[in-house]
């Protein structure tokens, strides 16, 4: 035998797994079209680079890669210990 309270909680559970299977539906489609816009743009970068090759027209000029500096460490000195006598 089951309680009312019981039969509430499993419709509650239901519904808010419903609204979470419902909710990652849509990060999924969200993600799959950020996704899909970030490879049309790159086929477009393909495209036009074979094109100009195709032309004889120079390719896209290259920027040199600047390598960062690497810092300094900074290691803390240590307190110099007096010549006191214990």
């Amino acid at each position: 035998m089951t309680t009312s309270y019981k039969i509430q909680a499993q419709k509650k559970l239901k519904a808010q797994k419903k609204l979470d299977r419902e909710k990652e539906a849509i990060d999924l489609k969200a993600q799959q079209d950020a996704e899909a816009k970030k490879i049309k743009a790159n086929e477009d970068r393909i495209a036009k680079k074979l094109d100009r090759i195709a032309k004889g027209l120079p390719v896209e000029d290259v920027k040199p890669v600047v390598k960062p500096k690497a810092k300094k460490k900074v290691v803390a000195k240590k307190p110099k210990k007096s010549n006191k006598s214990k």
